[in-house]
């Protein structure tokens, strides 16, 4: 037991190696109040935590800083443009005015485009008083910062080493341990240990599928909409944690309180409501973690396009099939943390009530610190 936890542990640690890479350079001249700024801003931060080391962000502000202000009228220079105002984006040797959606995909786009082939950084030639060359492509290596294999030439590197690495490593980020943070509350609370393994990769399975359909359709969605499924998803555990913590605790009260008449119905058909409870939850779960830590996929996706691999489907399946093996791996070994600490412990006679403070803690993670998801 005490071997296993401690591969477990080393398992875990091991994404969280820091390796540092070349960045992809963001300049971004923005003004103090200007709503445009403001909503560009929260995109560029998204960007930020799902690329993480793989993108440098530089902001100027210019509308009270006079020196910013003059490096913007340089770079404008530089760049033949002619307009005026902010949002003022560089990327590179290319540039965008405004923000919207569309211009959003247009700077990500071109973030994945500079892994291929880095463009000099403009902005940063100007500043030093450095001459811009007339050839404004570098040919370097393409090299993007992948969380198991670090800093990786992507163009001397298998795909399927990349492929296959980058599938265990996203199962075990931090957007995915909620999830089994979550799923281990709903394990705890099941004594039997055939249905806790049923249902425990059925979670895993629904939310696999769920996961490589939003992939493949590339399905991303706005920060409100992200917001409202995420306290969706928290309404939803802090109900089935106050269940299972009222099932445990007994309050008796005179007329049957909601929680109650929750637990009567799960238990007149306990296994096809748990079944059903479960793939609703891990669809819906799936639906917004996936929003926040998909840059896994997405920077697989662009090692293959450098390669020249236009058919990514049966890479894209592998990729999900060790996300898939490695999350049923993690609940084959929590099922054996529970069963060996828990169930057949003293402290199992609290285990219900356990289940119901993990789900709880769950829903208040996701609602005070959903940044700690947004990890490349």
């Amino acid at each position: 037991m005490k071997k296993l936890l401690l591969i477990l542990t080393i398992f875990l640690l091991m994404p969280f190696t820091k390796v540092n890479a070349e960045e992809v350079s963001i300049t971004f001249f923005n003004g103090n109040g200007c709503p445009h700024c403001a909503k560009e801003e929260k995109f560029l931060d998204t960007l930020k935590k799902q690329l993480g080391e793989n993108i440098n962000i530089q902001y100027y502000e210019t509308w009270d800083n006079k020196e910013n202000n003059e490096l913007l009228t340089k770079v404008r220079q530089t760049l033949n443009n002619k307009d005026e105002g902010v949002p003022f984006t560089v990327v590179g040797t290319k540039y965008f005015e405004g923000y919207n959606d569309n211009i959003a995909k247009e700077i990500k786009q071109t973030v994945l485009n500079n892994f291929d082939k880095k463009d000099i950084n403009i902005t940063e030639l100007i500043k030093e008083g450095k001459q811009v060359p007339t050839s404004q492509t570098t040919s370097q290596n393409p090299t993007i910062h992948f969380t198991l294999l670090g800093e990786t030439n992507v163009k001397k590197t298998s795909p399927l080493a990349i492929t296959t690495t980058e599938g265990i490593a996203d199962a075990i980020n931090l957007g995915s341990l909620w999830i089994i943070l979550f799923l281990s509350g709903i394990m705890m609370a099941i004594y039997s240990n055939k249905k806790r393994l049923l249902l425990g990769g059925l979670f895993i399975l629904t939310s696999t599928v769920t996961y490589m359909t939003l992939t493949f359709i590339n399905t991303e969605f706005t920060v409100n909409q992200t917001t409202f499924i995420r306290t969706f998803i928290a309404i939803i555990a802090i109900i089935v944690g106050a269940i299972t913590v009222d099932a445990h605790i007994k309050i008796s009260v005179p007329k049957k309180s909601l929680l109650q008449i929750l637990q009567e119905l799960f238990g007149k058909k306990q296994m096809i409501l748990y079944a059903s409870g479960i793939i609703i939850a891990s669809i819906i779960i799936t639906f917004t973690l996936v929003n926040q830590t998909q840059s896994s996929p997405l920077l697989v996706k662009t090692a293959l396009e450098i390669n020249g691999i236009t058919n990514q489907i049966p890479y894209m399946l592998l990729y999900f099939f060790m996300y898939l093996i490695t999350s049923l791996i993690l609940v084959g070994v929590l099922n054996i943390i529970i069963k060996e600490l828990v169930i057949e412990n003293t402290i199992g006679t609290y285990n219900r009530l356990i289940a119901g403070i993990i789900m709880l803690i769950a829903a208040f993670i996701l609602i005070y610190f959903p940044g700690i998801f947004m990890m490349a």
